[in-house]
Protein backbone atom coordinates (compact mmCIF):
# COMPACT_ATOMS: atom_id res chain seq x y z
CA UNK A 1 0.00 0.00 0.00
CA UNK A 2 1.02 3.58 -0.67
CA UNK A 3 -0.70 4.91 2.42
CA UNK A 4 -0.21 7.96 4.62
CA UNK A 5 1.45 5.74 7.22
CA UNK A 6 3.86 2.83 7.14
CA UNK A 7 4.88 0.21 9.66
CA UNK A 8 8.35 -1.13 8.89
CA UNK A 9 10.05 -4.00 10.68
CA UNK A 10 13.85 -3.80 10.49
CA UNK A 11 16.65 -5.85 11.97
CA UNK A 12 19.59 -3.57 12.70
CA UNK A 13 23.19 -4.65 13.03
CA UNK A 14 24.22 -3.93 16.63
CA UNK A 15 27.27 -1.68 17.08
CA UNK A 16 30.55 -3.54 17.53
CA UNK A 17 34.25 -2.95 17.01
CA UNK A 18 34.77 0.04 14.74
CA UNK A 19 31.01 0.28 13.99
CA UNK A 20 29.94 2.85 16.56
CA UNK A 21 27.11 4.47 14.62
CA UNK A 22 24.48 5.94 16.97
CA UNK A 23 21.26 3.97 17.43
CA UNK A 24 19.00 6.63 15.92
CA UNK A 25 21.30 7.14 12.93
CA UNK A 26 21.36 3.38 12.48
CA UNK A 27 17.55 3.24 12.49
CA UNK A 28 17.18 6.29 10.25
CA UNK A 29 19.55 4.89 7.62
CA UNK A 30 17.77 1.54 7.59
CA UNK A 31 14.36 3.17 7.20
CA UNK A 32 15.52 5.61 4.51
CA UNK A 33 16.97 2.71 2.54
CA UNK A 34 13.64 0.84 2.67
CA UNK A 35 11.42 3.87 2.03
CA UNK A 36 13.70 5.66 -0.41
CA UNK A 37 12.78 8.95 1.25
CA UNK A 38 13.97 11.18 4.07
CA UNK A 39 12.96 10.26 7.64
CA UNK A 40 12.62 12.83 10.42
CA UNK A 41 12.94 11.71 14.04
CA UNK A 42 11.31 14.24 16.40
CA UNK A 43 12.91 14.81 19.79
CA UNK A 44 9.82 13.63 21.67
CA UNK A 45 9.84 10.26 19.94
CA UNK A 46 13.60 9.87 20.38
CA UNK A 47 13.37 10.75 24.08
CA UNK A 48 10.46 8.36 24.71
CA UNK A 49 11.40 5.33 22.60
CA UNK A 50 15.20 5.17 22.62
CA UNK A 51 15.32 2.28 25.17
CA UNK A 52 13.23 0.07 22.85
CA UNK A 53 16.02 -0.42 20.30
CA UNK A 54 18.53 -2.04 22.64
CA UNK A 55 15.93 -3.80 24.78
CA UNK A 56 14.64 -5.61 21.66
CA UNK A 57 18.13 -6.57 20.45
CA UNK A 58 17.90 -4.09 17.57
CA UNK A 59 14.79 -5.73 16.08
CA UNK A 60 12.08 -3.08 15.97
CA UNK A 61 8.95 -1.98 14.14
CA UNK A 62 8.73 1.71 13.27
CA UNK A 63 5.47 3.55 12.63
CA UNK A 64 5.98 6.44 10.21
CA UNK A 65 3.59 9.20 9.16
CA UNK A 66 3.83 11.10 5.88
CA UNK A 67 4.03 14.87 6.46
CA UNK A 68 4.01 16.08 2.89
CA UNK A 69 7.64 15.89 1.82
CA UNK A 70 9.16 13.30 4.14
CA UNK A 71 8.38 10.58 6.65
CA UNK A 72 8.18 11.36 10.35
CA UNK A 73 8.93 8.62 12.86
CA UNK A 74 5.93 8.29 15.14
CA UNK A 75 6.82 5.43 17.45
CA UNK A 76 9.12 2.42 17.83
CA UNK A 77 7.87 -0.97 19.06
CA UNK A 78 9.86 -4.09 19.95
CA UNK A 79 9.83 -7.01 17.52
CA UNK A 80 7.78 -7.45 14.37
CA UNK A 81 4.47 -5.57 14.66
CA UNK A 82 4.05 -4.54 11.04
CA UNK A 83 0.86 -6.58 10.56
CA UNK A 84 -0.92 -4.51 13.25
CA UNK A 85 -1.33 -1.52 10.98
CA UNK A 86 -4.74 0.20 10.92
CA UNK A 87 -6.26 3.50 9.91
CA UNK A 88 -9.57 5.33 10.03
CA UNK A 89 -11.52 7.45 7.55
CA UNK A 90 -14.28 9.79 8.72
CA UNK A 91 -17.07 11.80 7.15
CA UNK A 92 -17.67 14.50 9.77
CA UNK A 93 -21.14 15.81 8.95
CA UNK A 94 -23.10 18.43 10.82
CA UNK A 95 -25.88 15.90 11.61
CA UNK A 96 -24.27 12.48 11.31
CA UNK A 97 -20.73 11.13 11.40
CA UNK A 98 -19.48 7.99 9.68
CA UNK A 99 -16.22 6.30 10.65
CA UNK A 100 -14.66 3.37 8.79
CA UNK A 101 -11.74 1.20 9.96
CA UNK A 102 -9.20 -0.21 7.47
CA UNK A 103 -6.34 -2.66 7.46
CA UNK A 104 -3.65 -0.41 6.01
CA UNK A 105 -1.57 -3.35 4.79
CA UNK A 106 -4.32 -4.68 2.51
CA UNK A 107 -6.75 -1.76 2.14
CA UNK A 108 -9.59 -3.93 3.43
CA UNK A 109 -12.45 -2.21 5.25
CA UNK A 110 -12.93 -4.01 8.55
CA UNK A 111 -15.88 -2.09 10.01
CA UNK A 112 -17.91 1.07 9.43
CA UNK A 113 -20.51 2.77 11.62
CA UNK A 114 -22.62 5.92 11.57
CA UNK A 115 -23.74 7.93 14.58
CA UNK A 116 -25.16 11.31 15.53
CA UNK A 117 -23.02 14.39 15.86
CA UNK A 118 -23.47 15.54 19.47
CA UNK A 119 -23.24 19.13 18.27
CA UNK A 120 -26.97 18.83 17.49
CA UNK A 121 -27.67 19.51 21.18
CA UNK A 122 -26.27 23.01 20.58
CA UNK A 123 -28.48 23.74 17.57
CA UNK A 124 -30.08 21.82 14.71
CA UNK A 125 -28.50 24.24 12.24
CA UNK A 126 -24.85 25.23 12.00
CA UNK A 127 -25.50 28.95 12.39
CA UNK A 128 -27.00 28.45 15.86
CA UNK A 129 -23.85 26.58 16.92
CA UNK A 130 -21.64 29.32 15.52
CA UNK A 131 -23.46 32.00 17.53
CA UNK A 132 -23.29 29.79 20.63
CA UNK A 133 -19.49 29.82 20.47
CA UNK A 134 -19.06 33.45 19.37
CA UNK A 135 -16.67 35.38 21.63
CA UNK A 136 -16.64 32.49 24.13
CA UNK A 137 -13.50 30.40 24.33
CA UNK A 138 -15.01 28.07 26.93
CA UNK A 139 -17.97 27.33 24.65
CA UNK A 140 -15.67 26.72 21.69
CA UNK A 141 -13.78 24.22 23.82
CA UNK A 142 -17.10 22.66 24.83
CA UNK A 143 -18.19 22.22 21.20
CA UNK A 144 -14.77 20.87 20.28
CA UNK A 145 -15.04 18.38 23.11
CA UNK A 146 -18.46 17.05 22.04
CA UNK A 147 -17.24 16.79 18.45
CA UNK A 148 -14.30 14.67 19.59
CA UNK A 149 -16.57 12.62 21.85
CA UNK A 150 -18.81 11.88 18.87
CA UNK A 151 -15.81 10.66 16.91
CA UNK A 152 -14.41 8.70 19.86
CA UNK A 153 -17.70 6.87 20.36
CA UNK A 154 -17.52 5.60 16.79
CA UNK A 155 -13.77 4.93 16.92
CA UNK A 156 -14.18 2.82 20.07
CA UNK A 157 -17.16 1.00 18.58
CA UNK A 158 -15.57 0.07 15.24
CA UNK A 159 -12.38 -1.02 17.01
CA UNK A 160 -14.35 -3.17 19.43
CA UNK A 161 -16.28 -4.84 16.62
CA UNK A 162 -13.10 -5.51 14.64
CA UNK A 163 -11.01 -6.57 17.64
CA UNK A 164 -8.45 -3.82 17.06
CA UNK A 165 -6.73 -1.79 19.77
CA UNK A 166 -7.11 1.99 19.15
CA UNK A 167 -3.40 2.34 19.94
CA UNK A 168 -2.62 0.41 16.74
CA UNK A 169 -4.37 3.03 14.60
CA UNK A 170 -1.78 5.29 13.04
CA UNK A 171 -3.92 7.72 11.02
CA UNK A 172 -7.36 9.29 10.78
CA UNK A 173 -8.44 11.12 7.61
CA UNK A 174 -11.32 13.58 7.92
CA UNK A 175 -13.59 15.03 5.27
CA UNK A 176 -15.85 17.82 6.50
CA UNK A 177 -17.20 21.23 5.58
CA UNK A 178 -15.32 24.37 6.56
CA UNK A 179 -17.31 25.03 9.72
CA UNK A 180 -17.06 21.46 11.00
CA UNK A 181 -13.28 21.59 10.64
CA UNK A 182 -13.16 24.82 12.66
CA UNK A 183 -15.25 23.16 15.38
CA UNK A 184 -13.07 20.03 15.37
CA UNK A 185 -9.90 22.07 15.83
CA UNK A 186 -11.49 24.35 18.45
CA UNK A 187 -11.17 27.46 16.28
CA UNK A 188 -13.69 30.32 16.13
CA UNK A 189 -16.04 29.73 13.17
CA UNK A 190 -17.91 33.05 13.30
CA UNK A 191 -15.79 34.39 10.43
CA UNK A 192 -17.18 31.66 8.17
CA UNK A 193 -20.61 33.30 8.14
CA UNK A 194 -19.74 36.97 8.68
CA UNK A 195 -18.37 39.46 6.15
CA UNK A 196 -15.94 39.24 4.47
CA UNK A 197 -16.52 35.46 4.90
CA UNK A 198 -12.84 34.55 5.22
CA UNK A 199 -12.20 31.38 7.30
CA UNK A 200 -9.39 31.30 9.85
CA UNK A 201 -7.80 28.47 7.85
CA UNK A 202 -8.52 26.37 4.78
CA UNK A 203 -5.70 23.89 5.21
CA UNK A 204 -4.07 22.32 8.23
CA UNK A 205 -0.89 20.30 8.48
CA UNK A 206 -1.13 16.77 9.96
CA UNK A 207 -2.13 17.01 13.63
CA UNK A 208 -1.23 14.54 16.42
CA UNK A 209 -4.52 12.88 17.33
CA UNK A 210 -3.84 13.05 21.05
CA UNK A 211 -3.62 16.84 20.90
CA UNK A 212 -7.29 16.81 19.84
CA UNK A 213 -8.23 14.20 22.44
CA UNK A 214 -8.91 11.42 19.94
CA UNK A 215 -8.58 7.73 20.84
CA UNK A 216 -5.79 6.76 18.46
CA UNK A 217 -2.03 6.91 18.46
CA UNK A 218 -1.26 8.65 15.19
CA UNK A 219 -1.86 11.64 12.95
CA UNK A 220 -5.07 13.36 11.83
CA UNK A 221 -5.20 14.46 8.19
CA UNK A 222 -8.00 16.88 7.22
CA UNK A 223 -9.05 17.51 3.65
CA UNK A 224 -8.45 21.17 2.74
CA UNK A 225 -11.34 23.58 2.20
CA UNK A 226 -11.63 26.24 -0.49
CA UNK A 227 -13.93 28.87 1.02
CA UNK A 228 -16.58 29.40 3.68
CA UNK A 229 -19.17 27.22 1.96
CA UNK A 230 -16.92 25.00 -0.16
CA UNK A 231 -15.32 22.56 2.26
CA UNK A 232 -13.11 19.53 2.44
CA UNK A 233 -16.09 17.20 1.94
CA UNK A 234 -16.48 18.56 -1.59
CA UNK A 235 -12.75 18.22 -2.34
CA UNK A 236 -13.00 14.67 -0.98
CA UNK A 237 -15.92 13.97 -3.31
CA UNK A 238 -13.97 15.31 -6.31
CA UNK A 239 -11.14 12.88 -5.54
CA UNK A 240 -13.50 10.01 -4.75
CA UNK A 241 -15.15 10.20 -8.18
CA UNK A 242 -11.81 10.58 -9.99
CA UNK A 243 -13.33 13.41 -12.05
CA UNK A 244 -10.07 15.35 -11.59
CA UNK A 245 -8.18 12.57 -13.39
CA UNK A 246 -10.65 11.89 -16.21
CA UNK A 247 -11.13 13.32 -19.68
CA UNK A 248 -14.90 12.97 -19.44
CA UNK A 249 -16.82 16.05 -18.36
CA UNK A 250 -18.40 15.21 -15.02
CA UNK A 251 -20.90 16.85 -12.69
CA UNK A 252 -20.93 16.07 -8.97
CA UNK A 253 -24.19 16.90 -7.15
CA UNK A 254 -24.51 16.56 -3.39
CA UNK A 255 -27.77 18.06 -2.13
CA UNK A 256 -28.54 17.98 1.57
CA UNK A 257 -29.01 20.81 4.05
CA UNK A 258 -26.29 22.44 1.97
CA UNK A 259 -25.87 21.91 -1.74
CA UNK A 260 -22.40 21.27 -3.15
CA UNK A 261 -21.88 21.14 -6.92
CA UNK A 262 -18.67 20.54 -8.87
CA UNK A 263 -18.11 20.40 -12.63
CA UNK A 264 -15.02 19.55 -14.61
CA UNK A 265 -12.39 17.02 -15.61
CA UNK A 266 -8.60 16.83 -15.65
CA UNK A 267 -8.45 20.12 -17.55
CA UNK A 268 -10.51 22.34 -15.25
CA UNK A 269 -12.69 22.34 -12.15
CA UNK A 270 -15.39 24.75 -11.06
CA UNK A 271 -17.42 24.32 -7.90
CA UNK A 272 -19.90 26.12 -5.70
CA UNK A 273 -21.99 25.55 -2.62
CA UNK A 274 -24.92 27.12 -0.87
CA UNK A 275 -27.76 26.55 1.55
CA UNK A 276 -30.48 24.23 0.29
CA UNK A 277 -32.50 24.04 3.51
CA UNK A 278 -33.71 21.19 5.73
CA UNK A 279 -36.35 19.88 3.32
CA UNK A 280 -34.57 16.66 2.44
CA UNK A 281 -34.27 15.79 6.12
CA UNK A 282 -38.02 16.24 6.50
CA UNK A 283 -37.41 19.40 8.52
CA UNK A 284 -40.04 21.52 6.79
CA UNK A 285 -43.09 19.47 7.75
CA UNK A 286 -44.79 18.95 11.11
CA UNK A 287 -44.59 15.21 10.46
CA UNK A 288 -41.23 15.32 8.70
CA UNK A 289 -38.41 13.14 9.98
CA UNK A 290 -35.02 11.76 9.09
CA UNK A 291 -34.63 8.41 7.35
CA UNK A 292 -35.44 6.27 10.39
CA UNK A 293 -37.80 3.31 10.97
CA UNK A 294 -41.36 4.38 10.27
CA UNK A 295 -40.42 7.15 7.83
CA UNK A 296 -42.33 7.09 4.55
CA UNK A 297 -39.61 6.65 1.95
CA UNK A 298 -41.50 5.82 -1.26
CA UNK A 299 -44.88 6.91 -2.62
CA UNK A 300 -46.82 5.61 -5.63
CA UNK A 301 -50.17 6.81 -6.97
CA UNK A 302 -51.82 4.25 -9.23
CA UNK A 303 -55.39 4.36 -10.50
CA UNK A 304 -56.09 7.18 -8.06
CA UNK A 305 -54.89 5.20 -5.03
CA UNK A 306 -51.91 6.40 -2.97
CA UNK A 307 -49.61 3.75 -1.55
CA UNK A 308 -46.49 4.18 0.58
CA UNK A 309 -43.64 2.14 1.98
CA UNK A 310 -41.73 2.93 5.14
CA UNK A 311 -38.23 2.24 6.41
CA UNK A 312 -38.14 -1.11 8.24
CA UNK A 313 -41.75 -1.75 7.18
CA UNK A 314 -43.21 -0.09 10.26
CA UNK A 315 -46.45 1.89 10.31
CA UNK A 316 -45.95 5.46 9.01
CA UNK A 317 -44.67 7.89 11.65
CA UNK A 318 -43.77 10.71 9.27
CA UNK A 319 -42.05 11.34 5.96
CA UNK A 320 -38.36 11.70 5.03
CA UNK A 321 -36.68 13.35 2.05
CA UNK A 322 -37.03 10.53 -0.48
CA UNK A 323 -40.71 10.17 0.42
CA UNK A 324 -41.31 13.89 -0.08
CA UNK A 325 -39.69 13.82 -3.53
CA UNK A 326 -41.77 10.77 -4.51
CA UNK A 327 -44.97 12.32 -3.15
CA UNK A 328 -44.57 15.56 -5.09
CA UNK A 329 -43.55 13.80 -8.30
CA UNK A 330 -46.47 11.38 -8.11
CA UNK A 331 -48.96 14.17 -7.39
CA UNK A 332 -47.60 16.21 -10.31
CA UNK A 333 -47.75 13.30 -12.76
CA UNK A 334 -51.24 12.30 -11.64
CA UNK A 335 -52.77 15.77 -11.69
CA UNK A 336 -53.09 16.13 -7.92
CA UNK A 337 -50.66 19.07 -7.98
CA UNK A 338 -50.37 21.78 -10.65
CA UNK A 339 -47.07 22.91 -12.15
CA UNK A 340 -47.11 25.95 -9.87
CA UNK A 341 -47.05 23.65 -6.84
CA UNK A 342 -50.69 24.19 -5.90
CA UNK A 343 -52.72 21.17 -4.80
CA UNK A 344 -55.78 20.49 -6.93
CA UNK A 345 -58.83 19.94 -4.68
CA UNK A 346 -61.26 17.36 -6.00
CA UNK A 347 -58.59 15.20 -7.63
CA UNK A 348 -58.53 12.93 -4.59
CA UNK A 349 -60.38 12.60 -1.30
CA UNK A 350 -56.91 12.67 0.31
CA UNK A 351 -56.64 16.41 -0.55
CA UNK A 352 -58.40 18.12 2.34
CA UNK A 353 -58.54 21.39 4.25
CA UNK A 354 -56.38 21.42 7.38
CA UNK A 355 -56.32 24.54 9.57
CA UNK A 356 -57.26 26.80 6.68
CA UNK A 357 -54.98 25.37 3.99
CA UNK A 358 -55.06 22.49 1.56
CA UNK A 359 -53.04 19.40 2.42
CA UNK A 360 -52.63 15.84 1.20
CA UNK A 361 -53.00 12.98 3.66
CA UNK A 362 -50.27 10.50 2.78
CA UNK A 363 -51.35 8.33 5.73
CA UNK A 364 -54.82 8.16 7.28
CA UNK A 365 -55.49 7.76 10.97
CA UNK A 366 -56.02 4.02 10.41
CA UNK A 367 -52.74 3.72 8.49
CA UNK A 368 -50.42 5.76 10.73
CA UNK A 369 -48.52 4.69 13.81
CA UNK A 370 -49.70 7.82 15.64
CA UNK A 371 -53.38 6.96 14.90
CA UNK A 372 -53.80 10.40 13.39
CA UNK A 373 -53.60 11.52 9.75
CA UNK A 374 -50.20 12.54 8.45
CA UNK A 375 -50.37 15.59 6.18
CA UNK A 376 -48.11 17.34 3.74
CA UNK A 377 -49.51 20.84 3.51
CA UNK A 378 -49.49 23.57 0.89
CA UNK A 379 -47.00 25.47 3.08
CA UNK A 380 -44.78 22.37 3.23
CA UNK A 381 -44.82 22.26 -0.57
CA UNK A 382 -43.89 25.94 -0.74
CA UNK A 383 -40.91 25.42 1.55
CA UNK A 384 -39.75 22.32 -0.32
CA UNK A 385 -40.02 24.27 -3.56
CA UNK A 386 -37.28 26.60 -2.30
CA UNK A 387 -34.96 23.62 -1.79
CA UNK A 388 -35.57 22.08 -5.19
CA UNK A 389 -35.30 25.50 -6.85
CA UNK A 390 -31.96 26.10 -5.14
CA UNK A 391 -30.64 22.74 -6.35
CA UNK A 392 -31.82 23.42 -9.90
CA UNK A 393 -30.41 26.95 -9.95
CA UNK A 394 -27.00 26.01 -8.57
CA UNK A 395 -26.53 23.43 -11.31
CA UNK A 396 -27.71 25.88 -14.00
CA UNK A 397 -25.40 28.64 -12.78
CA UNK A 398 -22.39 26.33 -12.64
CA UNK A 399 -23.00 25.09 -16.18
CA UNK A 400 -23.40 28.61 -17.51
CA UNK A 401 -20.28 29.87 -15.72
CA UNK A 402 -18.30 27.01 -17.29
CA UNK A 403 -19.76 27.74 -20.73
CA UNK A 404 -21.14 24.24 -21.25
CA UNK A 405 -24.64 22.89 -21.80
CA UNK A 406 -26.23 20.17 -19.72
CA UNK A 407 -26.15 17.89 -22.78
CA UNK A 408 -22.33 18.11 -22.88
CA UNK A 409 -22.00 16.57 -19.41
CA UNK A 410 -20.99 12.93 -19.77
CA UNK A 411 -21.27 11.75 -16.15
CA UNK A 412 -23.43 12.95 -13.28
CA UNK A 413 -22.42 11.70 -9.84
CA UNK A 414 -25.25 11.82 -7.29
CA UNK A 415 -23.52 11.95 -3.93
CA UNK A 416 -24.58 11.88 -0.30
CA UNK A 417 -27.33 10.02 1.51
CA UNK A 418 -30.07 11.76 -0.45
CA UNK A 419 -28.45 11.15 -3.81
CA UNK A 420 -28.23 7.49 -2.85
CA UNK A 421 -31.84 7.07 -1.77
CA UNK A 422 -33.85 9.47 -3.92
CA UNK A 423 -35.82 7.95 -6.79
CA UNK A 424 -34.04 9.34 -9.87
CA UNK A 425 -37.20 9.58 -11.98
CA UNK A 426 -39.00 11.43 -9.20
CA UNK A 427 -36.11 13.85 -8.67
CA UNK A 428 -36.04 14.65 -12.40
CA UNK A 429 -39.83 14.94 -12.56
CA UNK A 430 -39.88 17.74 -9.98
CA UNK A 431 -36.82 19.50 -11.46
CA UNK A 432 -34.15 18.74 -8.85
CA UNK A 433 -31.86 17.10 -11.40
CA UNK A 434 -31.48 17.89 -15.11
CA UNK A 435 -33.53 15.84 -17.59
CA UNK A 436 -30.72 13.92 -19.28
CA UNK A 437 -30.26 10.32 -20.45
CA UNK A 438 -30.53 8.17 -17.36
CA UNK A 439 -27.37 6.19 -18.14
CA UNK A 440 -25.36 9.34 -17.42
CA UNK A 441 -26.39 9.26 -13.76
CA UNK A 442 -24.20 7.38 -11.29
CA UNK A 443 -25.37 6.80 -7.71
CA UNK A 444 -22.07 7.59 -6.01
CA UNK A 445 -23.01 7.17 -2.34
CA UNK A 446 -21.02 8.82 0.43
CA UNK A 447 -18.23 10.37 -1.66
CA UNK A 448 -17.02 12.33 1.36
CA UNK A 449 -16.16 9.08 3.17
CA UNK A 450 -14.87 7.45 -0.01
CA UNK A 451 -12.46 10.33 -0.56
CA UNK A 452 -11.25 10.07 3.03
CA UNK A 453 -10.55 6.37 2.43
CA UNK A 454 -8.62 7.13 -0.77
CA UNK A 455 -6.50 9.65 1.09
CA UNK A 456 -5.78 7.18 3.90
CA UNK A 457 -4.62 4.44 1.53
CA UNK A 458 -2.81 6.51 -1.10
CA UNK A 459 -0.69 9.43 0.12
CA UNK A 460 -0.42 10.86 -3.40
CA UNK A 461 -3.93 12.17 -2.77
CA UNK A 462 -2.58 14.44 0.00
CA UNK A 463 -0.74 16.55 -2.58
CA UNK A 464 -3.55 16.19 -5.13
CA UNK A 465 -6.14 17.45 -2.64
CA UNK A 466 -4.00 20.52 -1.95
CA UNK A 467 -3.63 21.11 -5.69
CA UNK A 468 -7.39 20.81 -6.28
CA UNK A 469 -8.13 23.21 -3.42
CA UNK A 470 -5.67 25.74 -4.90
CA UNK A 471 -6.84 25.50 -8.50
CA UNK A 472 -10.59 24.88 -8.40
CA UNK A 473 -12.58 27.96 -9.40
CA UNK A 474 -15.02 28.84 -6.63
CA UNK A 475 -18.32 30.21 -7.91
CA UNK A 476 -20.21 32.27 -5.35
CA UNK A 477 -23.82 31.64 -6.29
CA UNK A 478 -25.15 34.56 -4.28
CA UNK A 479 -22.98 36.93 -6.32
CA UNK A 480 -24.47 35.84 -9.66
CA UNK A 481 -26.62 38.69 -11.00
CA UNK A 482 -29.39 36.44 -12.32
CA UNK A 483 -29.41 33.97 -9.42
CA UNK A 484 -32.72 35.22 -7.97
CA UNK A 485 -34.45 35.35 -11.35
CA UNK A 486 -33.27 31.81 -12.06
CA UNK A 487 -34.56 30.74 -8.65
CA UNK A 488 -37.95 32.23 -9.51
CA UNK A 489 -38.09 30.30 -12.78
CA UNK A 490 -37.21 27.09 -10.95
CA UNK A 491 -40.11 27.54 -8.50
CA UNK A 492 -42.38 25.72 -10.97
CA UNK A 493 -42.59 21.94 -11.37
CA UNK A 494 -40.40 20.85 -12.99
CA UNK A 495 -39.50 24.33 -14.34
CA UNK A 496 -41.07 27.37 -15.98
CA UNK A 497 -39.39 26.31 -19.22
CA UNK A 498 -40.83 22.84 -19.78
CA UNK A 499 -38.61 22.40 -22.83
CA UNK A 500 -35.73 21.83 -20.41
CA UNK A 501 -37.58 18.70 -19.23
CA UNK A 502 -38.77 16.92 -22.39
CA UNK A 503 -39.44 13.55 -20.75
CA UNK A 504 -41.51 15.17 -17.99
CA UNK A 505 -43.33 17.40 -20.51
CA UNK A 506 -44.32 14.31 -22.50
CA UNK A 507 -45.84 12.70 -19.41
CA UNK A 508 -47.69 15.90 -18.45
CA UNK A 509 -48.99 16.27 -22.02
CA UNK A 510 -50.24 12.69 -21.90
CA UNK A 511 -52.03 13.45 -18.60
CA UNK A 512 -53.80 16.35 -20.28
CA UNK A 513 -54.64 14.26 -23.36
CA UNK A 514 -52.45 16.30 -25.72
Amino acid sequence: MNGLTQKQFVTLTPPAGQDNLADWDRLRQALEQVLQAAVKIPYGVARRDYPVIRASDYQVTSTLCWVGDQWQLWKVEPGDRHLSHYGLAADLGSTTITVALYDCNTGTQLEAQTGSNRQIAYGEDILTRIFYTKDAEDKRQELQRVTVESLNDLIDSVCCEAGVEPGQISALTVAANTTMLHFLLGIDAFCVFSAPFAPIFNRSEPIPAQELGLHLDGMVYCYPSVANYLGGDTISGILATDMVRQEQLSLLIDIGTNGEIALGNREFLIAGAGAAGPALEGGISADGMRAEPGAVDTVVIQNGALQVTTIAGEKPRGICGSGIVDLLAQMLLNGWMACNGQLVPGKSDRIVQVEGQWAVAYATAQESEKRKPLYFTQEDIRQFTDTKAAANTMVACLLEAAGVSAQEVEQIFLAGAFGQHLNLESAIAIGMYPDLPRQKFIIAGNTSLQGAQKLLLDRENWALAAQVARTVYYLEFAMQEDFLSRMQAAQFYPHTDLNQYPSVKARLDALQGK
